[in-house]
């Protein structure tokens, strides 16, 4: 993957201004939808995902540092901290209509960028898709084997989905998937998990019915998340269903997410503005 997309003659698509982005946002009048990855994941993990959702969405992964082009970029030392940069860095393209979609460690912190946006009294996403993730006052999925010795943690990866057992014959490759999962489940054990305000937008669950790590009622603990609504979507796989078993549908649904979300509102739909101050 290129360090940053280019911007396209005629696109109306800029190139981003900061690394978090592997892209800045088409100037196209479609909804932006921000997907924050899982653990060990990286930017490249919702390419398929961009394609699928181009004629509803302008799909922007974040890129955290630490993997792929950012292999040499400093890692923030706590959630806060990541949190912090992040509301710095993405500023600038959150001002028109977007959703956040974050997987696993990425949908709590996309919560906690929601939450610390709301705090501020800036604009916070119009809806968030916590996928694969426990309730955001839970302990985080997994969190407790960032401790674990390389042997019990790689065992734990395979098990969930997260690596094929094939790619443990190529140990130049899983030692720095390892390394990197271990420092971003230490980064989930560094977060709070005490009480805050209610979102004021939508909450959406996303759940692999056969998610070895997070349970359906671990999902159900979103309820409240939010002050104005959600639902608990159920797909099919596991903790990676979105990559896997059920590829094609997460799309569709995310897809009908983001457009009911960006449709205007009707006699029979209530609309929540952003809060704005």
């Amino acid at each position: 993957m290129r360090d940053r997309d280019q911007p396209t003659p005629g696109s109306g698509r800029a190139a981003a201004t900061t690394p978090y982005l592997t892209a800045g946002p088409a100037a196209d009048g479609r909804p932006v939808l921000f997907c924050f990855p899982h653990a060990g994941g990286s930017a490249s993990v919702f390419t398929a995902l961009r394609t699928a959702l181009a004629p509803v969405a302008d799909v922007l992964p974040v890129q955290l540092p630490g993997r792929e082009n950012r292999l040499r970029d400093r890692r923030p030392g706590s959630m806060a901290e990541l949190v912090a940069v992040l509301d710095q860095q993405l500023d600038p393209y959150l001002a028109g209509p977007h959703v956040f979609y974050g997987h696993s460690m990425g949908a709590l912190v996309a919560h906690d960028l929601v939450a610390r946006r709301q705090e501020r009294g800036v604009r916070i996403p119009d809806r968030l898709v916590a996928g694969a993730a426990r309730g955001p006052r839970l302990p985080a999925a997994f969190v407790a084997a960032h401790v674990d010795s390389d042997e019990k943690l790689l065992e734990r990866i395979v098990d969930c989905g997260g690596m094929s057992p094939d790619l443990l014959r190529y140990p130049d490759w899983y030692r720095p998937a390892l390394e990197l999962t271990r420092a971003d489940l230490g980064l989930c054990a560094t977060r709070s998990t005490s009480p805050t305000a209610p979102l004021d937008c939508p909450v959406d669950v996303f759940h692999g019915v056969a998610d070895p790590l997070v349970t359906e009622r671990d999902a159900l603990a979103w309820v409240g998340a939010g002050s104005v609504g959600g639902a608990l979507h159920r797909f099919d796989g596991g903790h990676f269903f979105f990559l896997r078993e059920s590829a094609g549908p997460f799309a569709s649904r995310l897809g009908a997410v983001v457009r009911a979300t960006a449709e205007p509102a009707g006699p029979d739909r209530k609309t929540v503005p952003p809060r704005q101050r």
